[in-house]
């Protein structure tokens, strides 16, 4: 389908709700179905109702479509990577995460992002947060970041209390306050791609990708990848989220340092 095609048929769908609605309020203020005949502006009230009603179900509807749509895209994505040569299979989350722990003496900046969805965070924390190999992790990124190491995070509202520990964690370990942690909450209803983008001392950078727990009976298996278009891909919309997330404005602000 082309892209005008595409467009006429997005534009017709939100555009369809408001319409039904306001046949909804003409039709049912004339046809009169309670008998409020000679007044007029009782007989307005039920067909309001009836037109916001109507209007509501066709933003559900426009809602759970987008959503269905964005999931389709994101398993495209996927699937196109894979089959490309210049990606790897690295094993389960666990794995690829002994993998950046081992490889952090020689990162310069790491860029993460930390998305659940409610019905796959029971399976994230068994298979994954809740392992010692998380555990290290807080160790060694909070560690890393009172010196060399630039890290930012990008997480959602079941991330936060996470995010927060490495924070105190990196706060607590520099004793002026000063690190390379950061980082920064989204909202988002939509499920979003997880992934963390490496940069090392002498300026490689690879990205690690395929981390979601979202199929039923079935935990994902985390690709990495050094090509450059793949990286950049990644890259850039890990700077559009950034962008689009906000600082954590309930906690003390606190210093943290970026010398990128």
């Amino acid at each position: 389908m082309s892209d005008s095609g595409t467009s006429a048929g997005k534009w017709a769908a939100i555009l369809s709700a408001p319409i039904l609605s306001l046949v909804a309020f003409v039709v049912s203020y004339y046809l009169d179905p309670l008998n409020f005949a000679g007044h007029q502006a009782v007989a307005a009230i039920p067909a309001f109702l009836l037109s916001i009603i109507i209007l509501l179900i066709g933003h559900l509807i426009n809602s759970t479509h987008e959503l269905h749509q964005t999931s389709i895209h994101s398993d495209r994505i996927y699937e196109a990577i894979k089959d490309y040569l210049h990606v790897t299979k690295v094993g389960s989350p666990e794995k690829a995460q002994s993998y950046i722990n081992s490889r952090l003496p020689a990162v310069r900046e790491a860029q993460n992002t930390s998305f659940n969805l409610e019905d796959e965070s029971e399976r994230a924390n068994e298979k994954f947060y809740e392992t010692d190999t998380y555990d290290e992790t807080l160790k060694q990124v909070t560690y890393h970041a009172c010196r060399n190491l630039i890290w930012k995070d990008i997480g959602d509202a079941l991330a936060l209390p996470r995010l927060r520990a490495f924070q105190r964690a990196a706060n607590e370990l520099s004793k002026s306050k000063r690190h390379g942690y950061r980082f920064r909450l989204i909202a988002h209803q939509e499920p979003q791609i997880n992934f963390i983008i490496l940069e090392y001392l002498d300026g490689e950078r690879e990205v690690l990708f395929n981390w979601d727990f979202r199929g039923i009976g079935q935990d994902p298996t985390v690709l990495i990848s050094r090509d450059k278009q793949i990286v950049d891909m990644f890259s850039i919309h890990f700077a559009q989220l950034w962008r689009r997330s906000s600082e954590d404005h309930d906690n003390h602000p606190t210093k943290s340092t970026s010398t990128k």
